[in-house]
């Protein structure tokens, strides 16, 4: 089971593993070292990512411990969006962190969560996703609670794990009945199940694990623990998972959807279709409604998990293609613009009224976060244009009724979320400043991911082939 090939396939969920269990040991024996345990963290984050990156570079791949574990270009790519937001969200946790004397057991907790994310997106064995996602999740639980000085903190933790639990319950529930159906937890089996005409006891089980990971997905209408784990959580924490478990979840839902049920893509792509577009509206209409920013980002959230699931409603026919790049490229756009927004809350407040004259007192800040609104609006050429070009593209493509509709739905929607983005930057370079307007409250660490992130956002276009070519490669097309 266990050969020196595995042990190269594991290599980024081994180095992340220990560099956070090191991280968690230095903070135990060696007190106030808070520069040194952030170092250690950071270095971690860097050095999981390089390590995806050389396996690759290098062409690596392999099936382990029994087909249950898979290393192809697909999952490589995830754990790369993984370790990405995972060493920004460690940078910008630094110094609140360090000024509440947590680093260790909060940057521990970071690391911990891309583990498991990182293990989900290799997963062939329907089990052992499971275990994976729980990996990913538990430690989540502990980040939205972490922040003991806010009372939205331990609220936004609590609604978060009742949610949780329940959304596990229902997504193991659906495991076991394809399980029963199919005989076999492997997805390679599972895709000899789900074809023809679907017994109740496949449906059933299709539908409940569809249900699970729209919860774990924030996808409407499982998405109402979003805003108050986003708002009560640390910034940090808040940034990081709204991007890269949620990127690693997106990226298991279509390994199963393609290699575990193929045949059934009529049934699941209407599935898609109809929540694609519910989430859409439901998330745009509430965003419209917040005066605080970290709420309106949280149903942001929601709303461009609806964008990325109109790429799986085009998952059928001669759309297939396109919607795995689709997916691809929309989840590095959107990990991008949408740290570096949560990353600019942690420097100006979350208040609506914080960003009043920004650009008067703070104007790289600025022009960073009016970067981003607009990313995120999809306003060519930057990062969110192209993650929505692509799901439009794979929309016509499919050349169906469904999508037809999801396209629509998509273009309506961009459009609904103008006022509140563009209502940021009207703020920042039209309105006059707060007054006692005291500066940033960040380190250079914040401000430099900020700026970082910011022209990751503008330049984004140019990685487009690589993108498309990766795509290609990943063996799900």
């Amino acid at each position: 089971m266990f050969t020196a090939q595995t042990f190269v396939g594991l290599s980024p969920e081994i180095v992340a593993f220990l560099f956070s269990m090191v991280v968690l040991m230095v903070g135990v024996f060696v007190p106030n070292a808070r520069g040194l345990v952030a170092g250690i963290a950071a270095f971690g984050a860097v050095a999981t990512f390089v390590t995806a990156a050389v396996l690759l570079l290098s062409g690596f791949g392999g099936e382990f411990l029994g087909n249950a574990y898979v290393v192809d270009a697909f999952a490589l790519y995830f754990k790369l969006i993984v370790a990405f937001s995972a060493f920004f969200a460690i940078l910008a946790a630094i110094r609140w962190s360090g000024r509440t004397g947590d680093s260790p057991e909060y940057l521990t907790l970071i690391l911990s969560v891309a583990v498991g994310a990182m293990l989900l997106v290799s997963m062939r064995d329907l089990f052992g996703l499971f275990v994976a996602i729980e990996l990913a999740t538990i430690p989540s639980y502990a980040l939205v609670a972490f922040d003991r000085s806010r009372r939205e903190s331990p609220e936004g933790g609590m609604k978060y794990l009742l949610t949780g639990v329940m959304a596990s319950s229902i997504l193991l529930y659906g495991i076991v009945l394809i399980y029963g159906a199919s005989g076999s937890a492997n997805l390679a089996d599972v895709a000899e199940t789900f074809t023809g005409s679907l017994s109740p006891v496949a449906l059933m089980g299709l539908v409940l694990l569809i249900s699970g990971f729209a919860f774990k997905l924030s996808a409407a209408p499982f998405h109402f623990w979003t805003p108050d784990a986003y708002q009560g959580a640390p910034t940090s924490a808040a940034a990081f998972l709204s991007v890269a478990p949620k990127a690693a979840t997106f990226a298991i839902l279509l390994r199963v959807l393609l290699e575990g049920m193929p045949d059934a893509a009529p049934t699941w792509t209407a599935v898609m279709a109809f929540l694609a577009v519910l989430t859409m509206f439901v998330g745009n209409l509430f965003a419209l409604r917040q005066r605080n920013v970290r709420r309106m980002l949280a149903y942001s959230s929601v709303a461009h998990s609806g964008y990325i699931l109109g790429a799986f409603a085009a998952l059928r026919g001669a759309g297939v293609d396109t919607a795995v790049q689709a997916v691809l490229i929309y989840m590095a756009a959107y990990a991008v613009m949408n740290l570096g927004a949560f990353f600019v809350i942690d420097l100006v407040g979350e208040d609506g009224k914080s960003f009043n004259g920004l650009f008067k007192s703070r104007p790289g800040v600025a022009v960073c976060m009016g970067i981003f609104m607009a990313a995120l609006v999809g306003i060519p050429p930057l990062s969110g244009f192209w993650g929505k070009a692509w799901v439009i593209f794979a929309g016509v493509e499919a050349a169906s009724a469904a999508t037809y509709i999801v396209v629509g739905a998509l273009v309506i929607n961009s459009v609904l979320s103008v006022p509140y983005y563009f209502g940021i930057i009207r703020n920042m370079f039209f309105e006059d400043p707060v007054t006692g307007d005291e500066g940033p409250k960040g380190t250079g660490l914040v401000l430099f991911s900020v700026y970082a992130l910011a022209v990751a956002t503008v330049v984004f276009g140019f990685f487009l082939g690589p993108l498309s070519a990766l795509a290609e490669r990943s063996g799900l097309l």
